[in-house]
C-alpha cells in the first residue's frame, strides 16, 4: 500500500478541506480493517497448526489486546466523522406542497394539507 499524496494545505478551499479531512478517516478505516483481516489470519494458523495452549493464550492476549487499541480507534474516527459532518452545509428543505396545490391556510378540501 504506497503513501497518500496531499495537496498543498495553503491553498485549499473549505470544501477541498472537509473533503481530505473525510478522505483520511476513510483510508484509516481501510487500515484499520487490514489489521483486523491480519489478526483474524493469525488466529487461523494458530488455531489451524499444533500449537500448545501457552501459544494459543499467548495469541487470543496480543488479539484482544490489539481489537481493544483498534476499538478506541475506531470511537476517535467517529468522533472524527461525526465533527468533520457538522462543518458541511446542509440543502435548505423546502416545504412539501400540499396535495391540492394551495396554501394551507387557503385549503378548503377535506385532506390533510
Amino acid at each position: 500500500m504506497s503513501m497518500p499524496q496531499f495537496p498543498n494545505l495553503e491553498c485549499l478551499t473549505r470544501e477541498q478541506s472537509l473533503n481530505s479531512i473525510l478522505t483520511s478517516i476513510a483510508m484509516e478505516e481501510a487500515a484499520l480493517s487490514h489489521i483486523i483481516n491480519a489478526e483474524g489470519e493469525k488466529i487461523q494458523y494458530v488455531l489451524s497448526g499444533c500449537a500448545d495452549l501457552n501459544e494459543v493464550i499467548k495469541v487470543n492476549e496480543s488479539v484482544t489486546n490489539l481489537m481493544e487499541v483498534i476499538n478506541d480507534l475506531q470511537l476517535m474516527l467517529k468522533s472524527k466523522l461525526r465533527l468533520a459532518l457538522g462543518f458541511i452545509s446542509k440543502p435548505k428543505h423546502e416545504e412539501p406542497k400540499s396535495p391540492c396545490n394551495t396554501l394551507q391556510s387557503k385549503c378548503d378540501c377535506k385532506s390533510r394539507c
